[in-house]
């Protein structure tokens, strides 16, 4: 089966074979300067057989024997010389300078080109420049863009293609030569942006400045490159009919290098043409590819495979606390039932009391005590907790003549049966806490590995776009990065003192296609900053709080809370601690803590609040606490409410007041719990309203205060609350009766 042709390989050939050309074209003498990139492409892995014929073909048109045997022969030399280095796996190190002076010893001997000595000069440029083309072939053959150039393989580069350059401009013309100039300063600013025009105008003017002997050529292709580089940011069509008017204007003017002529015109007019109706598909594509490896991938590579393994292994802690959870839900208490208890407790009274009774022998020939007696007893003894006399059946206290030794050690019994559910119930307890908190550890590890996991793009053209859009703007930005993922995460490295240029906003969500915000700022430097950047919010809110302390007291009961969870949402909590005063304010301290210390490491809700439930039920005294959680999200506009014992609350708009009302008992009552929970949307400009019992019993009944909120259109929550708080102490008499607070909340439209 034969393999299909290898284009790449072909262009690779058919590269070498025009460098051969051109280099042949040099001086118009054919001298041997082709050798030097001979060599060079065999050193970056050309193949000696057809590299040597592609060599040979350029003299064929010298049509001097000489000229051709003397190239042949050079050649040659080079050729077999790589063969057998190649046969051992090997390339010609320094010895191949002798390799060049027994190739180039006939051209010196027998060329009538040039003088003797100026000849030998020759060969020692041609060696001298193996070694520079050696770099360009690697870059032109291999590497082409697909990599990051250094400072000396630009100049390795630059000077093969001033080289062919210069040869070209023999064959072709330098007409020819301008409009290919032309053509490939508009290409790389679309190509490559930002400052290569620039170099690549000085690259270009070079050979035809030493063919024509004339350095004004710089000047025009300088020109050439700020208008490009100027032009590009609008548009292909502006940058094409600038250049071409540029162009056309330099042919006329006084001592113009450029000789104005209808080819020079029609050349210019073609690549300019064809830069602008050049696919816009294979341009974007090769736009890409080229970013790519422009790009810092290795760097970016490594990051994203570091956050990889981090994020795995906190997932595999998660797995293990997922792991621990399942088993201890697994785990059962050893301890026996309450049949079992008395089923067992018969059996000792049996042995320890009755054996021992006299008429012990006399009992059991009439079958009494039977086994179900016992256990009715001793069954009845546990259910109430302690046995009397009376609680003996009739018959069994009519035949047993010690029954108070039954009930005394019975009663014993229980104590112990007491003590043994006692620990089962602090052992439940303990592994329905423990439980809980493995479930949260679990929960938050995983939140955590997908937080760390966001992987940075690779290539993204909103980068590039960033980059430009940015200095436009006057913004110079040193780096850009994007994360993936729907947090939209932009991190951009720039001088300290455009942190605060008001442009800067502007400019990055002109790209994005939304508001953005910064969230993070961190000086790095005195002259750098790294901003994170983010969607910001299609909401805001704003805060508001009243609250009196009951009278007499110095600490109040009631406390609230403002906590970030993530960019974009938020909880706002307030926690009526039962009573008032320091126990009070000390209880409801607590709790708010708990509940935000849980969010802010992420566990969820049906996580949280049974287990602060579970923490505050610990302990002889009553530690109750009503609670109101709500938390906003300013992305979706909706509010989720957990109403935890606490009394009614409120959403106030534009037109209606709508009540969120909670039918569950306090915290740390009982040991399960079932919060009142309700997810309803906000639209800009409602105003959500928490109230401490304090607020709630100074009006008569919800429907007055909903009456009175009726009444109150205050943009300002502060003033809302203030408002609400004044009404409810003038229904009081004035009098702060218990612990009150008013605490709102109005979300708006970023607009």
């Amino acid at each position: 089966m034969k393999k299909p042709l290898n284009f790449k390989i072909l262009f690779k050939y058919l590269l070498t074979g025009v460098g051969y050309f051109l280099f042949s074209l040099l001086d118009g003498k054919y001298t041997p300067f082709s050798l030097a990139l001979l060599t060079a492409n065999l050193y970056v892995g050309v193949k000696p057989i057809p590299s040597l014929v592609l060599y040979f073909i350029p003299y064929l048109p010298s049509q001097d024997f000489q000229t051709i045997i003397i190239g042949l022969f050079a050649g040659v030399i080079i050729c077999f010389a790589f063969l057998i280095y190649r046969r051992y796996g090997k390339k010609p190190s320094f010895e191949i300078v002798g390799y060049f002076a027994v190739a180039l010893a006939p051209y010196c001997a027998f060329s009538s080109a040039y003088p003797l000595l100026l000849k030998l000069a020759i060969s020692a440029i041609i060696i001298l420049s193996c070694f520079i083309l050696n770099t360009g072939a690697k870059i032109w053959l291999l590497k082409g863009l697909k990599y990051k150039l250094g400072l000396d393989d630009l100049f390795c580069a630059s000077f093969l293609f001033g080289i062919c350059a210069y040869g070209a401009i023999i064959a072709f013309g330098a007409d020819f030569y301008f409009a290919f100039s032309l053509l490939a300063i508009l290409f790389s600013s679309y190509l490559l942006g930002k400052s290569t025009p620039i170099f690549s105008s000085i690259v270009l003017a070079l050979p035809l400045s030493l063919y024509e002997l004339d350095l004004s050529f710089f000047g025009v292709f300088s020109l050439l490159a700020i208008v490009v580089c100027a032009c590009s940011n609008y548009s292909k069509l502006l940058t094409a009919i600038s250049s071409a008017l540029l162009s056309f204007g330099l042919f006329f003017l006084p001592q113009s290098p450029l000789l104005p002529s209808f080819q020079l015109f029609i050349l210019t007019s073609i690549s300019c043409a064809v830069y602008l109706f050049f696919p816009e598909r294979f341009a974007d594509k090769l736009k890409s590819r080229l970013k790519i490896h422009s790009s810092d991938n290795v760097g970016r590579y490594s990051i994203n495979v570091h956050k990889n393994a981090v994020s795995g292994k906190l997932f595999e802690m998660s797995a293990v606390f997922d792991e621990m959870a399942c088993s201890l839900n697994k785990i059962g208490s050893d301890l026996p039932t309450k049949d079992k208890f008395a089923q067992s407790f018969a059996d000792e009274i049996l042995i320890s009391v009755c054996s021992r009774c006299k008429n012990y022998s006399d009992c059991r020939k009439l079958s009494f005590p039977t086994d179900s007696d016992l256990v009715k007893i001793t069954g009845l003894a546990i259910a109430k907790g302690k046995l009397n006399l009376i609680d003996l059946p009739k018959q069994f206290s009519y035949r047993c003549l010690f029954p108070e030794e039954i009930v005394k050690f019975t009663n014993k019994l229980v104590g112990r049966y007491n003590l043994a559910e006692g620990e089962k119930l602090a052992l439940e307890q303990g592994k329905d806490l423990v439980l809980k908190q493995t479930k949260g550890l679990s929960e938050a590890l995983k939140s955590l590995a997908t937080s760390i996991n966001k992987q940075i793009e690779i290539s993204d053209v909103t980068e590039e776009k960033l980059l430009d859009n940015l200095l436009k703007c006057g913004i110079a930005v040193k780096e850009v990065a994007k994360f993936s993922g729907e947090e939209n995460e932009i991190v951009i490295t720039l001088p300290y003192k455009d942190v605060s240029n008001p442009l800067l906003i502007k400019a990055i969500s002109e790209i994005t296609g939304y508001r953005s915000v910064i969230s993070q700022n961190k000086r790095i430097s005195e002259e750098l900053s790294v901003i994170t950047v983010k969607r910001a919010p299609d909401m805001d809110a704003v805060f508001g709080i009243a609250r009196r302390i009951k009278d007499g007291k110095k600490k109040s009961g009631d406390t609230h809370s403002i906590t970030k969870i993530t960019e974009g949402k938020f909880l706002v909590a307030l926690n009526d601690g039962m009573g008032s005063g320091e126990s009070a304010e000390e209880i409801s301290s607590t709790a708010i803590s708990l509940v935000e210390t849980f969010y802010k490491a992420g566990l969820r809700s049906e996580t949280i609040l049974p287990m602060v439930n579970k923490l505050l039920s610990f302990g002889d005294e009553d530690n109750f606490t009503a609670l109101d959680v709500v938390i906003v999200d300013l992305f979706s506009g909706f509010a989720d409410f957990i109403k935890i014992g606490s009394p009614y609350s409120f959403i106030i708009s534009k037109d209606t007041v709508k009540i969120i009302e909670g039918n569950s008992l306090p915290l740390g009552i009982l040991e399960e719990m079932r919060p009142t929970v309700c997810s309803t949307p906000l639209f800009s400009g409602d105003v959500i309203m928490l109230l401490s019992d304090g607020i709630t019993d100074a009006f008569a009944s919800s429907s007055d205060l909903i009456d009175f909120l009726s009444t109150q259109r205050a943009l300002n929550p502060k003033t809302l609350a203030d408002s609400v708080l004044e009404k409810a102490l003038y229904l009081s008499g004035n009098v702060a009766k218990d612990d009150m607070t008013v605490f709102c909340v109005r979300v708006f439209n970023r607009n």
